[in-house]
């Protein structure tokens, strides 16, 4: 397996610039340098005011965006994102807080419990907004969409909006271009120092099935109970193997996110490119399996780690190893099986067990699952 990934890796790297992956506690990148390499960081505090040639990923509790940025930039942030920089194409950022007040060439996408444009942001092209609270007031010269509870709506706007929300709410002087749709409880009345310039439209939404948990709950669960099967037969052949994901779980979270990122959309690319090289199709296919492998065994690391935590588990043992994991899995399917946030859930599984799955491959092993042998062994030492 790792021969199959540092060949292809080297392989790609002949088409690719280099990239850079940078964890620390604190990341701060001032205005006097200059970042001319793809970047990952993951840090609890990110401030970055320089200028930053190639995209941007950046994952980490408070992040502070004031530099110029000429490529993509992605940023995750557990408490606040904050964009007040110069930005050449397009912005993603997801954070409990979401500020925007700088200048965008490209389009927007942000999401979170409050979503705030500020009136002196500039956006060159479409908006996108998901959250509890969405507040826009820039200057917009493409179209938006909102979706939130509460959506307040200011600024000037040239293209087209449609709004779905529990409250809408349109500030007096609001310059919309286009057209205005809206989908919400109450008719919206628009305040006569509004300009609009299309049509406004009520959509109604259509009734939807009330359905809280997913249908075909036995399937769902037939799965849970397949992937514990699949578990115990990969935990019991690979033992160190587990042990070094479950560490690295534990102890490197944002560098779990950003590898099983990176590794989530770099690794089919590689499958696809390999089959136009020397060593062809065989390896492509090969390594796609591989990839597909991963991202089923992603659950069950994680399902691991769940297990160990809800049980307080330092060391597991071969006897300790179904209960934790049947618990883990349970917690994993349960919430998967809740249709408001299964996808979300699924996904944050996914990438956090791949990126630990890629990781453990290189790492120097440890064990943690302990055999009969080793506990005789220790207590002989002891």
């Amino acid at each position: 397996m790792k021969f199959g990934i540092a060949l292809a890796a080297l392989l790609f790297s002949q088409s690719v610039s280099a990239i850079e992956f940078v964890q620390r506690e604190q990341f701060i990148s001032s205005g006097a340098e200059t970042l001319r390499d793809e970047i990952w960081v993951s840090a609890k505090n990110i401030t970055v005011s320089s200028e930053v040639l190639d995209d941007l990923f950046a994952a980490g509790d408070v992040l502070d965006l004031r530099g110029n940025f000429q490529s993509d930039v992605w940023a995750a942030g557990g408490d606040e994102v904050i964009a007040a920089g110069r930005f050449g194409d397009h912005v993603r950022l997801a954070a409990r807080t979401a500020k925007i007040s700088g200048s965008l060439s490209g389009s927007l996408t942000a999401m979170g419990n409050t979503v705030k444009i500020d009136p002196s942001a500039t956006i060159g092209k479409s908006v996108l907004c998901l959250g509890e609270n969405v507040i826009s007031e820039g200057t917009i010269a493409g179209n938006v969409r909102i979706v939130a509870q509460k959506a307040t709506l200011g600024g000037k706007i040239a293209g087209d909006i449609s709004i779905t929300a529990q409250e809408i709410v349109i500030l007096p002087g609001t310059v919309i271009g286009g057209n205005l749709s809206y989908t919400a409880p109450k008719e919206l009345v628009l305040s006569p120092s509004v300009a609009l310039g299309g049509k406004l439209t009520r959509s109604f939404a259509a009734p939807q099935p009330n359905h809280f948990l997913k249908p075909d709950l036995t399937g769902h669960f037939f799965f849970a109970f397949a992937a514990f099967l699949t578990g115990m037969v990969f935990c019991s052949l690979f033992p160190r193997y587990t042990a070094r994901s479950l560490q690295l779980l534990r102890t490197s979270r944002g560098t779990c996110v950003l590898t099983g990122l990176a590794a989530f959309f770099i690794l089919p690319i590689l499958c696809f490119l390999l089959v136009f090289t020397l060593v062809g199709l065989p390896l492509s296919l090969l390594m796609f399996l591989f990839y597909c492998i991963l991202l089923y065994l992603s659950k069950i690391a994680v399902g691991l780690l769940l297990g160990t935590l809800i049980l307080r588990r330092k060391v597991l043992t071969k006897q300790s190893l179904p209960g934790t994991l049947a618990i883990g899995l349970l917690v994993v399917y349960l919430l998967t099986a809740i249709t408001a946030v299964s996808v979300v859930v699924s996904s944050l599984v996914t990438i956090y067990g791949l990126g630990a799955l890629v990781l453990a491959l290189f790492k120097k092993p440890v064990l943690i699952i302990q055999t009969s042998e080793d506990m005789k062994q220790t207590t002989t030492e002891g």
